[in-house]
């Protein structure tokens, strides 16, 4: 079985991350109240590791029985963004996820901290979009559910193609700032091909996104390029493209480009270190991060 979690759940992070997710920020505020843009700085953690060598298949020992893989990371940022004092996020999930056969399922619960001025947070394909008032606040985010279907049957040919169902729900307080509370939804496309020690690989996907009250928000395309190549059993680098719509209509497209190293200490624990650099005004400037993951059986 191809360790898709690996590729696909870095992709994750810029949803989570993301995976995190990852969340975005987007200068939209700033930009409607005629306040000067500036640029950010962001430094995150993957909730995921990326893939060492794809196997050829899995064993039908292995898809008889359920694999579990939990992980966690951190996300901090902090910027201006036109105002005259920063606001900084700090966001902190932990993922459960569960494999059995071509099924896999993903709980993300996060803890978030935001102090600063007002922004928005536009997020990629979970959509972790929240409105924050000046000040601090704290508590659990929004969480994150998702399962996805592989076709194994492909992977004889050395390609991967996996279809995955991502829901938000409006967990995280919407009076403090938070969340929205609205729901969201995704549904992407995965696809990797194996070429020796080279695998490149793609997302496509679609974020129904949410009305929170008195923010029109739009609906959200999002898609990645990557390359990654093997060293060795244990060491992968590769890098990866994403770009997706902006949920304002008046925010520039979110364009981040993500360099990442991972290495495989065994079957189960793995570290995956990268760097992330921002191509538009919707993006971070820069920034980094560090995982660890441990999968039981």
């Amino acid at each position: 079985m191809l360790d898709r979690e690996c590729i696909y759940n870095n992709i994750y992070i810029l949803s989570i991350s993301v995976v995190v997710a990852v969340i975005q920020c987007t200068d939209t505020l700033a930009r409607v109240s005629g306040m000067r843009t500036m640029k950010r700085f962001f430094l995150f953690s993957a909730v995921a590791v990326l893939p060492v060598t794809p196997a050829v298949a899995q064993d039908s020992f292995a898809d008889a029985f359920w694999q579990y893989r939990a992980s966690s990371g951190f996300d901090f940022s902090s910027g201006s963004y036109g105002a005259t004092k920063n606001t900084e996020i700090l966001y902190i999930p932990s993922t459960l996820q569960a494999a059995k056969g071509p099924w896999t399922l993903k709980a993300v619960v996060p803890w978030l901290r935001v102090s600063g001025p007002a922004l928005l947070l536009d997020g990629a394909a979970e959509g972790s979009t929240n409105v924050r008032a000046s000040g601090s606040a704290s508590g659990i985010g929004d969480m994150n559910f998702s399962a996805m279907y592989s076709l194994e049957r492909l992977y004889n040919y050395g390609l991967y193609v996996d279809v995955t169902a991502r829901v938000k729900a409006p967990t995280a307080s919407f009076r403090k700032g938070l969340g929205t509370g609205a729901w969201d939804g995704a549904f992407q496309v995965d696809i990797a091909k194996a070429w020796g020690d080279f695998m490149p690989f793609a997302t496509l996907g679609y974020r129904i996104t949410g009305q929170p009250k008195g923010f029109p928000l739009r609906d959200v395309i999002f898609g990645t390029l990557g390359l990654q190549y093997g060293w060795s059993e244990r060491l992968a680098t590769g890098v990866f493209y994403d770009v997706r719509r902006a949920a304002i209509k008046r925010a520039d497209a979110p364009q981040e480009g993500t360099a990442y190293i991972n290495y495989r200490f065994n079957d189960d624990w793995s570290v995956n270190v990268y760097g992330v650099a921002g191509f538009s005004s919707n993006s971070p400037a820069g920034g980094g991060g560090l995982s660890f993951s441990y999968r039981w059986r």
